[in-house]
């Protein structure tokens, strides 16, 4: 078996996209942007500080994401859960947090389409 560490990191795209996210259903969600995403984890950048540890779900918009064009209110939305991996605080005060994705679900107007 190969050690983790040695395996190739998921391909991650600049996708700049509102995130909303929190650490349990019983806490308010928290706003953010993604910096990067893959299909193993996401890059958010915060809008307020938070410290968000631990287990998390997510939605990231990508219907309402920096991209434009035509067929862009087609992306789907995904609805993932995950956990926080990396919480870092720039000298600029600028709050990131880096969680992988352990399950996701896409949707289209808020309907289910995969999972």
């Amino acid at each position: 078996m190969v050690p983790r560490e040695m395996l190739p990191r998921a391909p991650r795209l600049l996708i700049r996209a509102p995130i909303a996210f929190r650490s349990s259903s019983r806490t308010p969600w928290r706003e953010g942007w993604t910096i990067n995403v893959s299909h193993s984890g996401v890059l958010i950048a915060l809008t307020s500080p938070a410290d968000v540890r631990g287990d998390v779900e997510f939605l990231i918009t990508l219907s309402k994401g920096a991209l434009q064009g035509p067929g862009v209110a087609l992306l789907p939305d995904l609805h993932c859960r995950g956990h926080v991996v990396r919480h870092d605080v720039g000298v600029d005060g600028a709050v990131t947090l880096a969680a992988n994705i352990r399950r996701q679900v896409l949707r289209i107007g808020g309907v289910r389409i995969a999972r």
